[in-house]
């Protein structure tokens, strides 16, 4: 007969067998503690099975790296006599956008003593002490990446909810392959004029090289002058009409839910009327197709609603009724419209210069094409912004050189090959700095009014840096 090996001995068995693997038994069960399963003992096979699958490696993994760094961290601090893990709570806070007055949330502080063993400090040790050593490190870290360049720089101002004018600065470095780009800086303005943003480039470029500034090694300065924004303007104000009906029909639907509801039983599959944000570039346009599309159902449901509970919409029925409105926005969507998609092209990340261009170029193509008086004038304001910029033709004949082209045109900046070849991933927009805007507006949402600016600039460029 047979000799029958009893659970109790198996699970004794696999421990010695395993002993790497940290498997925890009472006698009966064989336990893994790092899946918090148990495991079939039955046969061998299921041990190994479980053993090599992924999920278990990596939950192994996980928890030997969690005991070395709770061993690490212990007894680690600074010479200055601040904790490591304090400086990774900060670390992690500001890069994941936890605001630090959580950590006066008593559930969030206890759920992390549970799992960390640490004592949570209070948000004022972290906001005081720490903020600062996360932002330093940023700036390093943005250093050691960009070195010696060379570079691009885009800067651009806005304003935020509290009425202050703010600049962001842009760099990335150039390369024959693509890269990441940084925000270096994020500064209060008095003003917004030539001195104050001249003053912003140097200060940054002292903050990116603090022992001497390599004012040569800056190949390509970005503005907010894009032809194609320009073009999208010169548009939207020449159509009054079109623009006024786009303006009034976001009043007719803001904070009125009985009114969205009603539009939702009228034509359920139908989205609602855009509400353009005339800073953010294309969405003018996005909103005269979509007028242009649904023009009928639009005005049909304009029309079921009482006149005389709002102006906006006792005008927006008398704009609907002018055939020259009808007219306009079907020669707008005809013949402008393909700058939505223009647009959206070039906000895209890591695009190379031979792309960008032949974007633009392939839109001046397309407005050579447009006819009426409209088409005459966008054609004339595209040329002489193309004209006025001469930086774009020197893009354009680095561009040309890239690809091997024949061209006449000489630079006026004397580059190496080396140089020309690192223009290769040159951004043409300053669209990075448009997003570092939606992150700044993001984090100084309602409940977080009380940074002082000071805070605000260190919170905001740590945030936005990603780390390799």
């Amino acid at each position: 007969m047979p000799k029958v090996v009893k659970s109790k001995s198996k699970a004794n068995f696999y421990l010695k067998e395993f002993p790497n693997e940290t498997f925890k038994s009472d006698g009966e069960i064989l336990f893994c503690p790092c899946c918090e399963k148990a495991v079939s003992i039955n046969q061998r096979f299921s041990v190994t099975q479980h053993i090599s699958t992924s999920k278990h490696q990596q939950n192994r993994d996980r928890k030997k790296k969690f005991q070395q760094n709770f061993l690490n961290s212990e007894p680690s601090t600074s010479s200055n006599n601040l904790s490591a893990f304090n400086t990774d709570l900060c670390r992690m806070l500001i890069r994941a956008d936890i605001p630090i007055f959580k950590l006066k949330n008593r559930e969030f502080t206890d759920f992390l003593e549970k799992f960390t063993r640490q004592q949570i400090p209070d948000e004022s040790t972290i906001r005081k002490n720490y903020v600062n050593i996360i932002y330093e490190e940023t700036l390093q870290s943005i250093r050691q990446c960009i070195q010696d360049g060379p570079i691009w720089v885009s800067i651009d101002e806005s304003t935020d909810v509290e009425g202050r004018y703010f600049g962001n600065v842009i760099i990335g470095k150039l390369c024959s392959e693509p890269t990441k780009s940084f925000l270096l800086n994020c500064v209060q303005l008095e003003k917004c004029n030539n001195k104050t943003i001249a003053k912003l480039f140097n200060d940054s470029m002292n903050l990116l090289w603090p022992n001497g500034v390599k004012y040569e090694k800056v190949f390509l300065f970005l503005t907010d002058a894009a032809p194609y924004m320009v073009k999208a303007e010169t548009i939207r104000c020449n159509y009054s009409e079109v623009d006024q009906l786009i303006a009034t029909i976001k009043k007719i639907f803001l904070k009125a839910p009985s009114r969205v509801s009603k539009f939702k039983e009228m034509y359920s599959d139908l989205n609602l009327p855009p509400e353009p944000i005339i800073t953010r570039w294309g969405t003018w346009l996005e909103a005269v197709q979509y007028y242009c599309d649904h023009f009928d159902k639009i005005k049909n449901v304009i029309s079921n609603f009482d006149t005389e509970s709002a102006a906006a919409i006792e005008k927006a029925n008398s704009l609907m009724q002018d055939i020259n409105l009808k007219n306009n926005l079907t020669y707008i969507s005809a013949n402008f419209c393909f700058l939505i998609q223009t647009i959206k092209q070039l906000e895209t990340k890591n695009m190379s210069l031979i792309e960008s261009i032949s974007i633009v170029e392939n839109s001046a193509d397309k407005l050579e094409k447009c006819q009426g008086h409209m088409g005459e004038i966008v054609k004339n304001k595209f040329a002489n912004i193309i004209k006025k910029n001469s930086g774009f033709q020197t893009i354009k004949i680095i561009r040309d050189i890239l690809i091997g082209k024949n061209q006449q045109g000489s630079l006026d900046i004397e580059f190496t090959p080396s140089d020309i070849v690192n223009m290769n991933y040159a951004p043409i927009t300053s669209v990075d700095v448009k997003r570092s805007f939606s992150q700044y507006k993001s984090i100084l949402r309602p409940n977080r009014r009380n940074f002082s600016f000071a805070n605000l600039q260190q919170y905001v460029v740590s945030h936005c840096f990603v780390p390799e």
